[in-house]
């Protein structure tokens, strides 16, 4: 067995992870089994402390006094934080395997971070609920809805997505091998696949933190084409799989102060939803525009479209309309929605059955 073969073998053990106090104790003792190294340091990107450290802590990045190893930690492309590993004599080959590594370690931490959060607010809803429902019957309605709604999710979160996400990449990068076309295509739709489970466990992660006003938003200046390019790199393999066209008109100088993650969030949920509600070879076209004080930002579509009694009704928790036979959580448009209200913004939505749909978002400049 060579070099490579061994560390995907021990790359394998991440997976093997529980989520517990001693989370980055197991992370940096799989990679032990991989690397020499002295020091091992977890960084948020909006934390300078790291969130977990192996053998001697330090209080930011500037304070490592020797050489060390960095990958980012990569969701849905864009970095949430960094791995470091201190050390000398790094061969290339460490660089190579440390990235894979890095790849598989991103999504088992998300999804801690997400399972941590998730538990927290669902045990904080049941509490809410139990006071409330000894004298309001509408909250005790809304209680078994959302009771009901996280049973019937409940066996995807527990799907195996970190080894779906993280061995796919690894496959698609041709870290073991060249693919042929054929293989391409099918990691292709393993992808697809994982980003509908992992829009699942999102949502109800966001609409549970947005109910219990958790949501906090992190406001900075930065160009709206950029966001919009990262979205439509994560949604390209729906789009190259219906062969739909999609159009983008967005001058290069329109800066928008928001949110970044929460707006890129906005956008995805639009855009997904234009892509899987327009048929194969349909065109989707992206707009933005500065007028006055406010910046207009449409996603329009030639889809199946909506009937004017459901326009307003779309935008409920949970609301499932018969669009053909698509199937989401009912949630995508509801969390849009309370997103461009944190923003003290606004959402229209014009819509003609079998015509299409535009959806627009409008955010204050200031």
């Amino acid at each position: 067995m060579n070099r490579f073969e061994k560390a995907l073998d021990l790359i394998c053990e991440f997976n093997k992870i529980n989520n517990s106090e001693n989370f980055g104790e197991q992370i940096f003792s799989n990679l032990k089994k991989i690397f020499r190294f002295n020091s091992g340091y977890i960084f948020y990107t909006n934390s300078t402390k790291p969130e977990y450290f192996f053998n001697k802590k330090v209080n930011s990045i500037n304070d490592i006094d020797e050489s060390y190893l960095i990958e980012d930690l990569l969701y849905k492309k864009t970095p949430f934080g960094k791995i470091i590993i201190t050390g000398s004599n790094f061969s290339e080959n460490d660089k190579k395997i440390f990235k894979a590594c890095a790849s598989v370690i991103a999504n088992i931490t998300k999804d801690e971070e997400i399972s941590k959060i998730l538990k927290m607010q669902i045990h904080a809803f049941q509490e809410g609920f139990d006071k409330v429902k000894k004298s309001n019957e509408k909250i005790t309605k809304l209680e078994k809805t959302k009771t009901d709604f996280i049973s019937r999710i409940s066996h995807e979160l527990r799907t195996p997505l970190n080894s779906i996400l993280g061995f796919s990449d690894l496959l698609e990068k041709e870290f073991v091998g060249k693919l042929n076309n054929k293989q391409k295509e099918y990691i292709n739709d393993i992808k697809i696949s994982a980003l509908h489970l992992l829009g699942v466990i999102n949502e109800v992660l966001d609409i549970t933190k947005i109910e219990a006003n958790a949501m906090k938003l992190n406001i900075t200046h930065f160009s709206a084409q950029q966001a919009l390019n990262e979205v439509i790199n994560v949604i390209k393999p729906l789009l190259i799989k219906k062969h739909q066209t999609l159009n983008t008109k967005i001058p290069e100088d329109i800066e928008i102060k928001a949110d970044y993650q929460k707006l890129r969030q906005i956008l995805f949920n639009l855009l997904s939803n234009a892509v899987k509600y327009t048929r194969e070879n349909g065109k989707i076209i992206v707009k933005c525009i500065k007028k006055e004080n406010k910046i207009y930002i449409s996603i329009k579509d030639n889809g199946i479209g909506i009937e004017k009694k459901n326009l307003k009704k779309i935008f409920n928790k949970f609301e499932q309309l018969d669009r053909n036979q698509e199937n989401s959580t009912g949630l995508g448009l509801a969390i849009t929605k309370e997103l461009v209200k944190l923003h003290r913004g606004a959402i229209k939505l014009v819509s003609i059955p079998e015509k299409g749909s535009t959806f627009t978002v409008i955010l204050p400049i200031q």
